[in-house]
């Protein structure tokens, strides 16, 4: 098996910008419409240094997230929150084209958020978000891996790795990384993307990128099926076992 396709670059930010772009780019010509999904922490500062970038159609965007927590957008800890302070706050997106978490239904329940969330997203028109085999056709997916090699919230050896319900968004309450209570898109939804990059930086993420390169290894981030053209970009930190 072939290492997986990857990209060793100095500055990740604005490599990842500039395929952001680019992908967006694509499908606004073909489509009329850019659908993204994104995960938290430092990705969203890379999507705000594109706020300077010439030629970018915020209107066209429209924006959910692969994972949240199940706590108030104001709470230090949810993935909104962290991307409206460094990205969507300082750019034109339509507020009726960004899909956060719906604050009443996580006073309920995870599954009452994730079911929630997964009937708005299925809302949007085709144009705006594709199908396949009745699950979402995000253009792309934005994620990060953490140094167990979960990716979204799914984490290794759960028993979400292995649902079968055809769910786009499904509920977790016993998250091994606090807080316990998420929501997440499925590993099927993940796979149905038309693509995927998955970025890590940093000293921390060796070992486990290290890992995730050698065959056979069925972490989460390597279970990226290879018809969502999974690209990984990584700075000389994040690769330095390889």
């Amino acid at each position: 098996m072939a290492a997986p396709k990857h990209e060793v670059v100095d500055d990740v930010a604005s490599r990842v910008a500039t395929l952001v772009s680019q992908l967006a780019n694509d499908a606004i010509s073909k489509r009329g419409s850019f659908s993204i999904a994104i995960a938290g922490g430092s990705l969203v500062k890379m999507l705000g240094s594109m706020k300077a970038m010439p030629g970018v159609e915020w209107n066209k965007w429209v924006v959910a997230w692969v994972d949240e927590r199940c706590v108030p957008h104001s709470d230090p800890e949810s993935n909104y929150g962290g991307a409206w302070n460094a990205w969507l706050s300082m750019v034109p997106i339509p507020p009726d084209q960004i899909y956060s978490i719906d604050e009443q239904a996580v006073l309920e329940s995870p599954d009452a958020a994730a079911r929630n969330y997964e009937a708005r997203l299925r809302e949007l028109p085709i144009s705006a978000l594709p199908r396949e085999n009745d699950l979402p056709r995000f253009d792309l997916l934005l994620l990060g891996f953490g140094p167990d090699g979960h990716i979204c919230s799914l984490f290794p050896g759960h028993a979400l790795l292995h649902d079968t319900s055809k769910r786009w968004i499904l509920p977790i309450s016993d998250s091994p990384k606090p807080p316990a209570q998420r929501i997440t898109l499925s590993l099927a939804a993940v796979n149905t993307a038309a693509k995927v990059i998955l970025v890590g930086t940093g000293d921390g993420k060796k070992q486990i990128v290290k890992q995730a390169f050698q065959q056979g290894c069925k972490l989460p981030c390597t279970l990226v099926s290879e018809t969502t053209k999974p690209l990984w970009i990584l700075d000389m930190a994040a690769a330095a076992e390889l």
